[in-house]
Formats: C-alpha cells, structure tokens, sequence
C-alpha cells in the first residue's frame, strides 16, 4: 500500500502548502504531468532497449558466432532495431518530452487537451513496437532509419499529427505574446518532421522513385531528421536550460535569429554531401558540401553562445547534474559538426565513406549531443513536475560517467577504427580479412563503449523508478523545494 500511495503522491501531488510559490505552474503542471511521464518513461525504456541491442550488433562485429542460432537477433536485424529505437524511441520522446516542457512554460499557459496528447504519445509509441516486430519478423525495408514495414508509418504519422496538433494549440494559446528562441525551435522542428517523414515515404514506400532517386532521397532523410528535427529540439533545450542552471542569461542571445535561419539554410541541403562520387550529378554531392560548409555560421554563433555562458559560471557546471549533462553536450555538438563539416570535402570522402566512421560520428550526435542535452533536461523536469528531489545522487553520477565513458570509447572506436578502415580500402593490395583483423581492437573497443552505455541506461531507469516510488517527506508537501530562475532567456540581450 505504501508503494501504490508513493505513485500516487507523484501523480497527483498534494501542493496545498505551496500556493504562493507555484500558483503560476499548478495547472501547467497539472495538464502535463501524465503525457510528460509518458515521455520519459517510454524513452528511459527504448533506451535500455537501444543499447542490448547495440551491444549485441557490436559483439556481432568482433563474434559472428555469438547468438548465431537465434534467427531474430542475426546483425542485419539488431542493427536496423538498435538505431530505430534509439532515434524513434529514446531520442523522439525524451526531445518530445523537453518540447512539451518548454511550450507549457515559456507559453504561461495550457492549451489542456492532456488526454488527447497522451493518447497520441501512446499511439507513437505502439507504432515504434510495431515496428520493431516487423523488423524481427524480416518485413523490415532497405532504407536507412526507415527500416519499419509499410503498415507503422501511418500509425507513426496520425501519432506525431496530433502531437504536432497539441503543441500548436499550445503555442496559441500563450499568455506571453512575444516569442523567443527555444520556441521557434520547437515549433520549426515538428514542422520540419512532418514534411521529412511524409516526403520520404512517398518517394521511397507509397510511389517509390526510380534509381539513384532513392538513395538521394534516404541520405536526405537521415541528415535531416537529426538537423531538422533532433538538433533543433536540442538546441530550445539548451537556449532553455542554460539560463536557469546557471542563473545568467545566453551570452549573445540577440544572435539567435542569426543562427536560427542558416542552421535551417544549411542543414536541409548537407546531407548529400554524402554522395559524392555516387551515381547523382556531380552537381548535386558539390550542394551538399557546400550546405555543409554553410553550417559554419550556425555551428560558430551557437557554440559561442553556449560555451561562454557555461565557462562564464563554469564553478555551477559540476554543482548541477544538468549542467554537467548540457556541458558535454555542448562539447558534443562542436565535435560533431567540425567531423561533419570537414569530413565532407572530398578528399576525406575518399577516405571515410565506406567506412564505420560515419556511424561512430552518428553516434556521437545522438548519444553525445542529444543523449546528453535530453537527459539533463529530465532531471531538471522531473523534480518540478513531482515536486520531489531526485531519489539518488549517487545513481545520477553513475549513468553521467558511464555515460561519458560509454560515449568516448565508442567514438575513439569507430570514428579512428573507420579512419583505419578507410585508408586501408584504398590500398589495392589489401585483403578484406586483412581489414577485418585490423579492426579487432576498434570493435572490442566499442563492445565496451557499448556495455558502458548499458550501465548508464539502466541507472537512469532505476532513477526514474526511484522518484516515482519514493515517499514524500513533509517538507515536499509543504513547500516547494526548487527555486525557480526568472525567465531570463525573455531579457537576454
């Protein structure tokens, strides 16, 4: 009985003590609550998921003998699983809960509709499983991050409609008239996914394009489902958080319409740098590097304007377990986009292309840039959405550096193995088992990176577990714990 009355102290937390300090947020909160922990529980799970199998897909690369015998878990299914459930389950609800967050507060207000925005967050997320059976079930198709058989999209597309749906009405229904910068990300971002998602499916499932068409329009797809959508609900995070972590406002805020048009510019076009030397027009590969090379502006003006904020309180970053978090996703996102930037010049193609090493740059943006930005953002929400301190700080330290080290070897391995990998292709006289051995040490390498990856997941879901079953003291239900920063992205110059 004491647990079941824990849950519903989380659920439906009694602030009759606390009417001055959160009159403000009682009913945002209150409308929110249940989709939001949704969000978060849903990605806490498809992360443990994601990262089985992306252990297994790694021991694979090194073992081709382990779970031979299990049809369902051969390498061409774990990998097309293991990178579905990590950008459509863990990184889609974790953004998606960090947007529902920051619409309700930056609007002042809510749109309600609280049962409607879960049932499309359940929807999403039955589309997802539905999904995964059918990669299992070998009905997955040929395209890159859109392996799901034909019969999920339409589940995935009525789900994110009527999150999109919520999250416009919410936006109209603010009382703060202005707008600022995290919501222009957000909204743009769910603009962006529909239009993406819709246009390769069209081209690529219901009316399939002809030929090389295909392939330009599924590195179209990938590029921009991490720059339209993924990044942008990133980047309102961070514009965000930073304020309140470390109580002063964005350094060069006013540079944020700057760096929020060239990044939309830019990022729609640099994902067919890709093809060089493909069979598309050279035209077409000489676009997407130079669209790579635009996202210099962007890449500069926001990494300024993180970096001198977090070093202008650098003593609060290791006091916080957020701002630990958006540091080093902050220190992700320049990494990423300097690898991607000049990676995309051709002669680093015709090194890289065909190589692992596009995947350890992959991964760095979604576990390093996202992962990080996105779980520090849940352990700033979930305190003030239950009214309750975070259960264990000792857990939260844990997944932060296993995290950390499940993010640095995975990147070493990959990103020099591919490098490696690559040079070693080139060679005309050398042997494909030749390759292979040499990349021993890089898949084991990433094997641990991976198990690293394990522990930080399972920390976070032991975490998320531990709030919702925790009691609450007297002092939770009399007052409220978290000093809310003043809203200083608004009066950020």
């Amino acid at each position: 009985m004491n647990l079941i009355g824990n849950i519903c102290s989380s659920l439906f937390p009694d602030l009759s003590g606390d009417s001055k300090n959160r009159e403000a947020v009682r009913g945002i909160d209150a409308s929110i609550r249940f989709p939001l922990l949704a969000l978060i529980k849903s990605g806490f799970v498809w992360l443990i998921v994601a990262t089985v199998f992306g252990l297994i897909g790694s021991i694979k690369l090194h073992s081709p003998g382990f779970l031979a015998d299990w049809s369902v878990l051969t390498y061409g299914k774990v990998a097309p699983i293991f990178w579905n459930t990590l950008v459509y389950g863990w990184l889609f609800n974790a953004g998606l809960a960090c947007a529902v967050f920051l619409l309700s507060r930056l609007g002042g207000n809510h749109a309600g509709l609280g049962v409607f925005l879960t049932i499309s967050v359940t929807l999403w997320n039955t589309g997802v499983m539905a999904g995964i059976i059918g990669i299992m079930w070998g009905e997955q198709l040929p395209f890159e991050w859109l392996e799901f058989p034909a019969f999920a999209a339409p589940v995935l597309f009525i789900a994110f409609l009527g999150i999109g749906t919520w999250s416009l009405l919410t936006f109209r229904a603010r009382i703060h008239r202005s707008s600022y910068a995290s919501q222009w990300w957000i909204l743009a971002s769910i603009f962006s996914f529909s239009w993406i998602y819709t246009a390769a499916q069209v081209m690529l499932v219901c009316m399939p394009a002809q030929g090389a068409i295909q392939t330009l329009v599924n590195s179209w797809y990938v590029q921009n489902v991490f720059g339209l959508f993924i990044a942008p609900l990133a980047f309102a995070t961070l514009y965000y958080l930073l304020p309140k972590t470390l109580g002063t406002a964005v350094v060069g805020y006013k540079y944020s319409g700057w760096a929020f048009w060239s990044w939309f510019l830019f990022a729609s076009f640099s994902g067919i740098a890709d093809l060089a030397n493909g069979p598309v027009p050279a035209w077409v590969s000489s676009l997407g590097v130079i669209a790579t090379f635009g996202l210099l502006i962007p890449t500069t003006t926001m990494s300024i304007q993180f970096l001198s904020s977090l070093f202008s309180r650098f003593s609060v970053i290791w006091d916080s377990a957020t701002a630990r978090y958006l540091f080093v996703g902050c220190i992700s996102f320049q990494l990423v986009m300097y690898h991607e930037i000049f990676g995309a010049l051709r002669g680093s193609l015709e090194t890289t292309q065909f190589s692992l090493y596009d995947s350890g740059v992959t991964q760095l943006a979604l576990f390093g840039f996202a992962g990080m930005t996105f779980t520090g953002a849940i352990y700033f929400i979930l305190p003030r959405l239950l009214n309750k301190e975070l259960p264990s700080t000792s857990l939260i330290d844990l997944q932060f550096w296993s995290h950390l080290m499940g993010l640095i070897l995975v990147s070493i391995g990959l990103i020099s193995g591919g490098t490696q990998q690559g040079e070693l292709m080139n060679e005309s006289t050398a042997e494909a088992l030749v390759v292979v051995k040499t990349m021993q040490s890089s898949f084991y390498l990433t094997t641990i990176g991976m198990v690293f990856f394990l522990i930080g997941a399972l920390a976070s879901g032991a975490t998320y577990i531990g709030i919702m079953l925790s009691s609450r003291t007297p002092e939770e239900s009399e007052t409220s714990l978290i000093k809310e920063a003043p809203e200083l992205e608004y009066s950020a110059s």
